[in-house]
């Protein structure tokens, strides 16, 4: 059903009522749409985590319950398992990603690790970003002064 869920015709509440009639119907299931629905994202979610780590060196191999079912069925997702991802000497905990990006379009982006902090800006060009706020509110001020007195 993944073309039903890309197409905007019907909503994703709808399509997973769908689904969960007909496992109702084929494997006597008693759950609701939601239940389906949760159960899908926590697989996708637990799937994704698995292979993030089986990418990694020095990582022992991983594997979940249904590991070759959810390969099956998110082998080719760009979301799940990226066309390359490429990791280059930018700095201290940033990667350069390059793949395909949800709209279909290809690039790259600097993508800055998770736990690194942003490095600091200096005094002075702090001071200078300071000092254009305080023009601005400044010259703000006086245009809403001038409107007041216009009126």
């Amino acid at each position: 059903m993944d073309s039903e869920f890309a197409s905007k015709k019907k909503t994703h509440k709808a399509l997973w009522k769908e689904i969960s009639v007909k496992l109702k119907e084929i494997h006597n299931f008693t759950g609701d749409w939601f239940q389906c629905q949760s159960k899908f994202n926590k697989l996708t979610a637990k799937y994704k985590a698995v292979e993030d780590a089986n990418r990694k060196s020095g990582e022992k191999r991983r594997s979940m319950e249904f590991h070759s079912e959810m390969m099956e069925v998110m082998g080719d997702d760009p979301k799940i398992t990226p066309l390359k991802t490429v990791s280059v000497g930018v700095g201290k905990g940033v990667n350069v990603v390059c793949g395909e990006k949800d709209d279909g379009e290809k690039g790259c982006e600097i993508v800055k690790a998770r736990g690194e902090r942003e490095k600091k800006a200096s005094k002075r060009k702090r001071e200078d970003e300071l000092f254009e706020l305080l023009t601005e509110v400044r010259d703000d001020r006086r245009r809403f002064q001038e409107e007041q007195a216009h009126w």
